[in-house]
């Protein structure tokens, strides 16, 4: 007992979200026994890649000290001009290509604006956000873009094919990019580099590392995972829509933040952040199977964002 009074916020954040995890699912198991099942928990999870990833993303863009408000724009772009490519092509390996290659202009943008004409990044790529959605409305009208049978079954395989018959694609995608990202935060130079920017910016220069590189690399990989995101969705729903992530950075920021992710920068941790996803996704997912309206689902992301901020309040008071 003794041990775990000594034990800091941080050390008792992975045995807290673990907890809130096995109650909010005895809780929903309660009104719908269904919920408890593996059925119910792939669905939660195929639901929640395109956040998942994107979470990725924010989690070390606010790690590096910066928010990147333009992701979900970013994951619509890619989707619709890799749908489009698909359908014109039938090539799913240059749809794909065009499709990162529209998330990695858009990240280059936003992190020379961010890292070589030092805007403020929150209202730079929200900025952005909006630039993004006007260009996604003239190509598309606001219509979603379907992606053709025949034609487009390779690239429709990229989002349905399952493994071994019993995990679904996107799932396992999802999981080798938080795998790669953490290793690389936690072993390679530049990884470890995003944590002493996030920190502080002014001691890493002086420690010799090129910060704003860094800044730049980091919005890279923004674009670069939301381009992914966008294109599992369209993969997997046989449709990209106009604005299909266009909610969802808000739901990234709050997994990340709930993941433990400090809003000061400098600390994170991918796995809690994953965790964080799914929890939020296991309450959207919970209201609905409860039969409650999906606007409550706004209420109920707002909610867990708000505990996120709030926990990061007390630690510092404490």
């Amino acid at each position: 007992m003794n041990k775990i009074k000594t034990m800091t916020r941080e050390q008792l954040l992975p045995y807290i979200l673990i907890a809130v995890f096995i109650i909010l699912f005895a809780i929903f198991t309660a009104f719908n026994p269904v919920f408890l099942s593996w059925d119910s928990f792939h669905s939660i999870l195929l639901t929640a890649v395109p956040v998942g990833i994107m979470a990725i993303g924010e989690c070390t863009a606010i790690t590096a000290g910066y928010f990147d408000m333009s992701v979900g724009l970013i994951a619509s772009l890619a989707g619709s001009f890799a749908a489009r490519v698909c359908n014109a092509t039938g090539s799913a390996a240059l749809a794909i290509l065009v499709g990162i290659c529209v998330g990695l202009v858009c990240g280059m943008i936003n992190g020379c604006l961010v890292s070589f004409l030092h805007m403020n990044a929150f209202i730079t790529t929200y900025a952005m956000q909006l630039v993004f959605r006007g260009i996604q409305y003239i190509i598309t009208d606001g219509m979603p873009v379907k992606l053709t049978l025949g034609i487009c079954n390779d690239y429709l395989k990229f989002g349905q094919a399952k493994l071994f018959g019993v995990i679904q694609g996107p799932i396992v995608v999802m999981i080798c990019l938080y795998i790669l990202v953490g290793l690389f935060l936690k072993y390679r130079k530049l990884g470890r580099s995003i944590y002493l920017v996030g920190s502080n910016a002014a001691c890493a220069h002086i420690s010799g590392i090129n910060v704003r590189m860094v800044q730049f690399f980091v919005f890279l990989l923004t674009g670069f995972l939301a381009s992914i995101a966008g294109m599992l969705y369209g993969a997997r729903t046989g449709s990209a829509p106009a604005f299909m992530g266009e909610n969802l950075c808000l739901e990234g920021i709050a997994s990340s933040i709930v993941g433990g992710t400090s809003m000061a920068g400098g600390k994170s941790n991918l796995a809690l952040t994953f965790l964080g996803v799914v929890i939020v996704y296991v309450v959207k997912q919970g209201l609905v199977m409860i039969g409650l309206d999906d606007n409550y689902q706004y209420i109920a992301t707002g909610v867990i964002l708000f505990l996120g901020v709030l926990m990061q309040m007390d630690r510092k008071k404490a």
